[in-house]
């Protein structure tokens, strides 16, 4: 089912404006890595709003947007862990399934890209599915010049009753997200290879390893394999017949998701001291992230055509 009227409630945003809006809501870490507490799922004051049956706005809402980007850094901890951990698996030969793993490290870096652009999609317990927006355009035209201007304060919370989302859905929002955002730092073209690609078509590459029996990829079923090249399991652009079009799925979604939080860390340093101690950022040279770091070469050599 096409979540499209819902997801269009999702207007135009500019990064420059919400990186500079998370300043004022930027968490007391215990430490490198620590969960969100206690996260927007178990948040006291969204647990009290009365929910709409469809969509409306509220006053702040407090502690949300605090939590919406503590959950933010929280998923690239986790993106990075799993964008690792899958390249480890084909360092070692076992290529087929790192591309399972990959496509679930790429589903946490879509919820995490959302999260940073200010999109939290919390599963409430007695609310069931909310899309949250913490920052909505302002519905005053003479509100949205001041956003412009940099004179605008977001005061309000915008909270879209969903069903319950499945993996399609999530990646139709990703799209939405990246459609009507206006972010500098984003590498423009893997940005458009991602919108280029037909959402319902994300997820059949990682539905085959479990929904068809006869299903393996590669010839490393029994055996690992050393394969070095890098092309064959990463391409040049997101094709879902593609072979590499999982991994490279990882890939392109890490690194938008990188790109944002490394412009925001820029500005921040409790949340440069977090990005610091994850997994890539940390050690970037790694040989397991071989192919990720082709990739990234490949992204500057045509930046130099």
């Amino acid at each position: 089912m096409s979540l499209r009227p819902k997801f269009q409630n999702i207007e135009a945003r500019r990064w420059d404006d919400i990186r500079d809006a998370w300043l004022e809501h930027v968490p007391t870490f215990p430490g490198p890595g620590a969960r969100p507490d206690p996260g927007l799922e178990r948040l006291r004051p969204l647990q009290e709003v009365p929910l709409p049956e469809n969509k409306a706005r509220f006053p702040d809402i407090p502690g949300l947007r605090l939590n919406l980007l503590w959950e933010a850094v929280f998923l690239f901890h986790k993106c990075a862990h799993s964008h690792l951990a899958a390249q480890r698996l084909g360092h070692l030969g076992m290529n087929s399934w790192s591309m399972f793993n990959a496509y679930h490290s790429a589903y946490i870096g879509a919820r995490g890209v959302m999260a940073l652009l200010g999109i939290g999609l919390p599963f409430l317990p007695n609310g069931g599915q909310l899309l949250v927006d913490a920052y909505p355009q302002p519905e005053s035209s003479k509100n949205v010049r001041k956003v412009r201007l940099g004179l605008w304060r977001f005061q309000e919370i915008l909270i879209v009753r969903l069903p319950q989302l499945d993996q399609r859905a999530l990646w139709q929002g990703l799209q939405r997200v990246l459609r009507i955002s206006d972010v500098q730092c984003w590498d423009p073209k893997i940005r458009q290879e991602l919108l280029d690609v037909a959402y319902e078509r994300v997820t059949v590459p990682r539905n085959a390893f479990l929904y068809k029996a006869a299903f393996w990829p590669g010839d490393d079923l029994l055996v690992d394999r050393t394969d070095t090249n890098v092309a064959r399991f990463v391409g040049t652009e997101l094709i879902p017949e593609h072979e590499g079009f999982l991994i490279r799925l990882s890939f392109v979604v890490y690194r938008l998701f990188e790109q944002l939080i490394l412009d925001l860390a820029g500005e921040s340093g409790v949340i440069r001291a977090q990005v610091q101690e994850s997994r890539v950022v940390k050690d970037p040279a790694a040989a397991e992230l071989a192919r990720y770091n082709a990739f990234l070469a490949h992204l500057t050599s045509q930046d130099r055509i």
